[in-house]
Formats: structure tokens, C-alpha cells, sequence
């Protein structure tokens, strides 16, 4: 099979022919149809994720494809960007009826980091989440997921022509980052922060009325910033980290999560596909992922 390769780490990718998986006990073989990439598999392929993996490796950790005719996605923690992956049976995941392969592929790791983010925050309806990254994978996603989850969502991205999509997904408002201080304020602050950038802790919790959340789920812009405590102190804030993957061991809140989300896809929550690349352009599929004007899920299909 054709698979593509980090042989280093920060060097470009190589397509190589590799034998065809062996599935192991309690794994089966998954014929690819599409990979969505993540800002992780980036990371994975810099050696700055939270799991190192040594080289030579296959990147790639969400895949859609066919299980004896069936339509499964599945999250691999990494190996996706091949023809086949040998996967744990228990980690395949129902496609709704509807949904093409690009659509499957943008679903998993997107609305399932939404929705378990959001009741990690303990977020009620009627409350207000701020969602940064609003045109990105996760933003769409999460906009969609706030909306049916009953909460009212102000959505913020860095550039002014994301945020229509926004608004068109469920945003009641908007805001470049910019603005974002003085929106937030004109709205009385926000009850959860979804905090995708890490640039700017201490700007992302003055938004935050008393009592408010800030769930760290990444830092996409490549900066960690100091936290002090006494201003977690002063407004009874909380700030708790999110990380999806040790979370799918959970088989009653993965459980939980697909009850409330598989009903739902592709009718009020539909998984917003940017660019699709073929399977021979997937370094201009990354490339693509790190700019910052892109929108919705970048997806390589083969």
C-alpha cells in the first residue's frame, strides 16, 4: 500500500510503498477514503505533541473509510495518511446515513472535542461561550454544538470575512479578536471560554463574568502564556485543560457524546469541509491547514 512518511521530524513527508497492515488481535483493516487533518498532526510531525512519536511514522489520526463494505471514521492516534489502517474494532465510529467520506472525515475529532469540552465546563443552557477560531475545524463545529446544546454563542476569528459563516452556523454575535474586548463587554462577559489560541490567557479570563470557565483545548498559535492565580482567585474563575484522546477510553462518555451528536449530523450540525486535496498533494494539504485564513476542515481524500 501507499503511505506517507515522516522519516524526520520538520522535514517534508514521503510516499512510500509499505507491506499492508496486519490486523491484531481485536483489529480490523480500514480501506481509506479521506483523513482529515488537525493543527495535532502538525504538531505530531514537529514533535511538540502532547504524545511523542518517534520517527519514521505515518501521520494522520482521523480516517474515514470501509470495513467490509461498511463506512466507518476512526480516530488512530496517528497512520491515517495511507491506503489501509489496522484499527481496535471498539475505536470505529457510525457515519450518519448522509454524510459524504469529506464530511465523515471533518466529524470525529471535531464535534467530539466540542461537546465533551462543553460538559467538561459544565456549560447550561441560556449560558454564553465564547469560540474562538470560528472558521476553523473546531470553530464550526463548536458554534453548531453550543447552538443545540441551548447555549448562546459570541464567535471571534482574526479575519473579518470568517465570521459571516459564523453567524450563518448559529452565532447570535461576532467579533475579530480585535474587537473582542469591547464586544464582550457590551455582553455583560461570557460564562465559557473554548481557548483554541494560548496566546493570551489573561486576555481570554478578563472576558469571563464570575464565576466563568475557560477550558484550554490548544495552542495554535505557538505561544503558552503565564497564568496568575490570585486572578482565578478574585472572580472565582476556573481553568481546566481538555486533551480528546484519553478521553475515548471512556466508552460511557464516548458513549454519551455520539447519543447526543449522531442524530444531529448532517441535519442541524453539518461538518464544514474547506479544502479537499488528492492523496498525492498532501504536504499542500498541511501547508494549507497553517494558514490562518482557511476555512473549515482541510481533508485529503484518496
Amino acid at each position: 500500500m501507499r503511505a506517507w512518511v515522516q522519516e524526520r521530524l520538520r522535514e517534508p513527508l514521503v510516499l512510500k510503498e509499505l507491506p499492508d497492515p496486519t490486523p491484531g488481535p481485536g483489529e480490523v483493516v480500514l480501506e481509506v477514503e479521506a483523513v482529515g487533518l488537525n493543527f495535532a498532526d502538525h504538531l505530531m510531525r514537529l514533535g511538540g505533541y502532547l504524545t511523542r512519536i518517534h520517527p519514521p511514522f505515518v501521520p494522520g489520526m482521523e480516517a474515514v473509510g470501509r470495513v467490509g463494505g461498511e463506512r466507518f471514521a476512526a480516530l488512530v492516534g496517528h497512520g491515517a495518511l495511507a491506503e489501509q489502517v489496522a484499527v481496535p474494532r471498539e475505536a470505529l465510529l457510525p457515519v450518519p446515513e448522509g454524510l459524504s467520506p469529506e464530511e465523515a472525515a471533518a466529524y470525529p475529532v471535531s464535534f467530539l472535542t466540542t461537546y465533551l469540552a462543553l460538559r467538561r465546563a459544565g456549560a447550561r443552557p441560556g449560558e454564553r461561550v465564547l469560540v474562538q477560531a470560528a472558521g476553523g475545524a473546531l470553530g464550526t463545529a463548536a458554534v453548531q454544538v453550543a447552538r443545540a446544546l441551548g447555549l448562546r454563542v459570541l464567535a471571534a476569528a482574526s479575519r473579518p470575512e470568517n465570521l459571516p459563516l459564523a453567524q450563518t452556523l448559529g452565532a447570535e454575535e461576532v467579533a475579530t479578536y480585535e474587537a473582542l474586548p469591547e464586544k464582550a463587554k457590551a455582553l455583560g462577559g461570557v460564562d465559557v471560554v473554548l481557548e483554541v489560541r494560548g496566546k493570551d490567557l489573561e486576555g481570554s479570563l478578563s472576558l469571563l463574568r464570575p464565576g466563568g470557565r475557560l477550558v484550554y483545548i490548544g495552542a495554535a498559535e505557538g505561544e503558552v502564556t503565564p497564568l496568575n492565580p490570585l486572578r482565578l482567585m478574585r472572580r472565582n474563575l476556573t481553568v481546566m485543560g481538555f486533551w480528546l484522546a484519553p478521553l475515548l477510553r471512556e466508552e460511557a462518555l464516548v458513549q454519551e457524546a455520539l447519543k447526543f451528536l449522531l442524530p444531529r449530523l448532517g441535519q442541524e450540525l453539518k461538518p464544514v469541509v474547506g479544502a479537499v486535496f488528492p492523496f498525492l498533494e498532501a504536504e499542500a494539504a498541511f501547508q494549507a491547514l497553517l494558514d490562518r485564513g482557511h476555512v473549515g476542515k482541510i481533508v485529503v481524500r484518496l
